[in-house]
């Protein structure tokens, strides 16, 4: 990736969070809540996307911002797997990695003791990928 491309990249850095409180069934694990999401957002479903959402919530998450952030992932190819990074059950604090064919995304929710959502946030992120043999000098 060149300069340019970091710049771009680093100046275009997407920080879309919705804030949100809805139950989750004793079942629903961090993992299973963010990919839900995570995947009603790639597939521009506004209703599954905000779903889980608190009334507040839902009315602050537009069909424009939801489709803006659809395409981000889009960019990057098809969605493939969403694995956890890490996660604080004390703080309710969880990071994944969403692996799409071109690129990854940083996914970061909150989930509140009683399995509310308390936040959902996705990041883009910059893969260092070693140079092929014909590039390098």
């Amino acid at each position: 990736m060149t300069t340019i491309q970091r710049s771009a990249l680093a100046g275009a850095l997407l920080s879309y969070s919705f804030v949100a409180c809805t139950a989750q069934p004793a079942s629903s694990t961090p993992l299973r809540v963010a990919d839900t999401v995570t995947r009603a957002v790639y597939a521009d479903d506004l209703d599954t996307t905000i779903d889980s959402f608190d009334e507040q919530t839902k009315r602050t998450v537009t069909r424009t911002e939801l489709g803006e952030l659809s395409d981000r992932m889009h960019a990057l190819g098809t969605l493939k797997t969403i694995v956890q990074r890490n996660g604080n059950a004390d703080t309710g604090r969880y990071e994944f990695d969403a692996a799409f064919t071109g690129g990854m995304m940083l996914v970061q929710i909150r989930i509140d003791p009683s399995g509310k959502i308390g936040a959902y946030r996705v990041v883009p992120e910059e893969i260092s990928t070693p140079p092929s043999p014909s590039t390098q000098g």
